[in-house]
């Protein structure tokens, strides 16, 4: 059976028929089934390839700008 790698489009909470477990964020590997076709053309679930490399998230920093600074020191 074709298969294809999916994960649930932001904002969303999908689960499996099967496992009644929900589609884990980074995404899963599903058979092409009406179930998961229709989760598809709703916009429930993203089509990717676990292959192509995904943008690293990374944490900045906070800004810290004069009025931040005058309200730390006001409160201490």
């Amino acid at each position: 059976m074709k298969t294809f790698f999916i994960k649930p489009a932001p904002g969303r909470m999908v689960r499996d028929p099967d496992t009644l477990e929900f589609l884990k964020p980074d995404g899963e590997e599903k058979p092409f089934t009406p179930y998961w076709c229709r989760r598809l053309d709703d916009g429930d679930v993203i089509e990717f390839d676990p292959n192509e490399a995904q943008p690293a998230v990374t944490a900045g920093k906070a800004k810290v700008t004069d009025a931040n600074a005058d309200a730390v020191e006001k409160k201490a």
